[in-house]
């Protein structure tokens, strides 16, 4: 269990809720509320599953709820976030945008904390499916495709591409190192480099990198 001076004195926590205060201001006291109980929920589930190695309060209230919704603004339609593992970046956006959201990946153990916090916090825009991208895309498609630090940004482009729609985004979160595809990938997958977004999460030095793609055709 995590107690309320946990809570309070987490820094992590302050300067996600003050984002939170900032950029959802109608909604802010009830998602902190819901931040605060799926935070608990994550702490249990990871010492049974492990889902990240992320251990502490102010890790998982910046480096999964800050940067997960950050760039919530390039969300559109109906949305796969693609190898979520335990829900991250879909289950904090599914949090604080009315976009529809599935969660796929390839290991069915991990999807169980979204399906246990979509129930215990009345998400009712989130789901999941223990499915492989390859097969997903023969059958479905999507307006925004994601994937967060799922391996290089060719091979993640392979798994997103063939479930965008045509003119679909499609969205990775990547570090400052990362450089675009290769024009190979991006033939091959009729995708164009839409922008590139250098930005640092708010009040710390952690510096993030996204990358937009549209699908051409």
């Amino acid at each position: 269990m995590i107690n309320s001076e946990e809570l309070e004195n987490s820094l992590g926590r302050r300067i996600f809720n003050e984002f939170l205060s900032e950029h959802f201001a109608h909604s802010m006291p009830t998602l902190s509320q819901k931040f605060d109980k799926l935070t608990e929920m994550y702490f249990n589930f990871n010492r049974v599953v492990n889902i990240s190695a992320l251990r502490t309060l102010d890790d998982v209230y910046i480096k999964h709820y800050l940067d997960s919704v950050y760039p919530y603004k390039h969300f559109d339609g109906s949305c796969c976030d693609v190898g979520c593992g335990g829900g991250f970046p879909c289950m904090p956006l599914a949090l604080v945008t009315p976009h529809e959201f599935l969660g796929i990946d390839g290991v069915a153990k991990k999807l169980t904390l979204i399906m246990n916090a979509s129930f215990e916090l009345c998400m009712k825009n989130i789901s999941t499916l223990h499915v492989r991208a390859e097969e997903l895309s023969k059958t479905r498609k999507f307006d925004t495709v994601s994937a967060r630090a799922v391996a290089d940004i060719d091979t993640a482009l392979s798994y997103c591409a063939p479930l965008a729609d045509k003119n679909g985004k499609i969205i990775l979160y990547r570090t400052q190192n990362d450089e675009r595809a290769t024009t190979k990938t991006e033939n091959k997958y009729k995708i164009e480099l839409s922008e590139i977004i250098d930005y640092t999460l708010p009040s710390t030095e952690i510096n993030r990198r996204l990358f937009i793609y549209r699908k051409t055709a």
